[in-house]
């Protein structure tokens, strides 16, 4: 008695816009479903399709994330326009903001409507994002830890510029 032909499988759902390809072999081995990756090619053999799926979503969210970075978030939720040489403005909500570089790794912002300047330790550009972010609300407190922890991992505390 021969056995009973398998019915036609559905695609699989892709992930982040990736469609993985899980293909069935006909091997005597117990890992039968073989994984590929449309960018990375074979990712694994596994017992069934629905680990295979399972790895697939992970090795997606591991190597190929759709989400922004924490600090890229940031820079797309304030954009700042560079007026002139060591300055930018940005304006969010009613708020305009001024941030000005007045040495090599310093930065002030000023909250221009309202004449003052925001105190704060601000090293670089994205820390002045991050700073104005927060200071209109646009920006959580979680996301302005997360970009700033990222912001920190690129760049040791030690490094002087070379200006």
């Amino acid at each position: 008695m021969s056995p009973r032909p398998r019915k036609q499988r559905a695609s699989e759902p892709s992930v982040n816009g990736l469609q993985p390809k899980i293909a069935e072999d006909e091997s005597t081995t117990p890992d039968r479903y073989k994984l590929e990756c449309p960018l990375c090619g074979e990712v694994g053999r596994y017992r069934f399709a629905l680990l295979a799926r399972r790895a697939f979503e992970e090795h997606v969210d591991e190597n190929h994330p759709a989400v922004q970075s924490p600090l890229d978030q940031v820079r797309t939720l304030v954009d700042m326009a560079e007026t002139e040489a060591g300055t930018w403005e940005c304006t969010i909500g009613a708020e305009s903001y001024v941030a000005r570089q007045h040495s090599p790794g310093g930065f002030t912002v000023e909250v221009v409507s309202r004449r003052t300047l925001i105190d704060g330790r601000l090293a670089t550009l994205d820390d002045a994002r991050i700073t104005i972010g927060g200071h209109a609300k646009l920006v959580s407190s979680a996301l302005a830890t997360a970009a700033t922890i990222q912001l920190r991992q690129g760049r040791p505390a030690h490094v002087v510029p070379l200006e």
